[in-house]
């Protein structure tokens, strides 16, 4: 493991353990078989073919047993006091590894709400009572949720300058992709575009496989979570790209809208202007309430609030969300209060989280829609922003 990979695996490793101290968990063990938990590589690096435990210590001193032909990739990482190998039988080991470390409070990564913390298999659970036993696992288990998912939520340095270079270079490709659009290219083409700029850059989608495009809709076409077609782009069309893309394992989330100058026109009609300017306010609004302590239902109501002032249907989704190796990394998340009760619009943000900010003006039978989505790190000082603005509609000439 090398570079900035290394340095955010050894800083996460260090913020897991404080964590431990925080909750007062001697013991945080991670079970895997073929790379099956999510936290894995936010916590080690690693992913194993072979079945392995990883005991993460309040006292800093980790171990992890593992495969023979696995072991090479634990020690190359430099953070386990010992790598411990185990030939034939795990279990003979694993017991005796247990037997050693005299757990007391043993945390577990299984969660009702949140699948980023939901690692631990049935089938590995069911493994780790019978090699425990019921009463004692009972006894010391608890979830690892309210620590992973502030492990995941709140980056570190390394965290924070990677998913900076993420949008840098997102930005980076919108701009060079407007330059190259012109009317009657169809959706296919327009989100192609994206992949040659991801190929050339050496970086690779952060939704879906390293190249798929990113969502490229004609309103007229229809707004909706769906691939590219293969209809043609007019001048009139009013054109949503939602990019998310990965660098070095973290992403970017970003939205810009375009719209396709008919002849004679120098602007878009007042009606689409009129759109652009509403969820600009909106997103405006909601940077400036994304402050340490705010709940995220109360965010979401300000996004919210100016879009429906204006006269639109409210927001069929969330204002915001959480982006880290994941587009949509868990923890609180910028939505409004229903019932049921949902736990993550009920978290308050904290310094070091990074957000997606998407107050959408949507709208059916083809009148103007307008998404505009940018990145922004929650800090005690106040929200910075990560993506560089669209502060116009983006306008398509012929």
């Amino acid at each position: 493991m090398k570079g900035s990979n290394a340095k955010v695996v050894r800083e996460k490793l260090e913020q897991a353990t404080q964590l431990m101290k925080k909750h007062e968990i001697d013991t945080w063990l991670v079970l895997t078989r073929e790379g099956s938990d999510p936290a894995l590589p936010l916590l080690v690096g690693v992913r194993s073919v072979h079945q392995a435990a990883i005991f993460i210590r309040e006292s800093g001193k980790h171990i992890v047993l593992t495969s023979k032909s696995d072991a090479g990739s634990y020690e190359s990482t430099n953070l386990f006091d010992e790598v411990r190998v185990y030939e034939s039988s795990m279990e003979k080991a694993f017991t005796e590894l247990w037997n050693e470390l005299s757990v007391e409070k043993l945390a577990l990564n299984i969660s009702e709400q949140d699948h980023l913390c939901d690692g631990l298999t049935y089938g590995l659970y069911s493994w780790l009572k019978d090699n425990v036993g019921e009463q004692i696992l009972h006894e010391r288990e608890i979830s690892s949720e309210e620590m992973l998912g502030e492990l995941r939520s709140i980056k570190t340095e390394a965290e924070i300058a990677t998913v900076a270079e993420a949008v840098r270079i997102t930005v980076e490709i919108f701009e060079s992709v407007h330059s190259k659009l012109k009317p009657f290219m169809t959706e296919i083409e327009i989100g192609n575009l994206f992949v040659e700029e991801m190929k050339e850059r050496g970086v690779s989608s952060g939704l879906g496989d390293a190249y798929d495009p990113p969502l490229v809709c004609a309103v007229r076409h229809g707004l909706a979570h769906r691939k590219p077609s293969d209809r043609l782009v007019e001048p009139g069309d009013i054109v949503i790209i939602d990019f998310s893309m990965k660098y070095e394992d973290y992403v970017s989330d970003i939205a810009r809208t375009f719209y396709f100058l008919k002849d004679g026109e120098q602007e878009a009609p007042a009606t689409v202007n009129h759109a652009f300017e509403t969820a600009y306010k909106a997103i405006t609004e909601s940077i400036e309430a994304l402050l340490v302590d705010k709940k995220g239902y109360e965010v979401d109501a300000v996004g919210r609030k100016v879009i429906e002032e204006a006269g639109y249907p409210t927001i069929r989704h969330s204002v915001g969300h959480q982006i880290g190796r994941a587009t949509h990394d868990g923890g609180t998340t910028l939505g409004p209060r229903r019932v049921p009760v949902r736990l993550a619009v009920e978290g308050s943000l904290k310094a070091g989280e990074i957000y997606a900010i998407e107050p959408t003006v949507i709208q059916d039978k083809g009148l103007p829609c307008m998404l505009v989505e940018e990145n922004v790190l929650v800090t005690e000082e106040g929200p910075v922003l990560l993506s560089k603005r669209q502060d116009t509609l983006w306008l398509v000439k012929r």
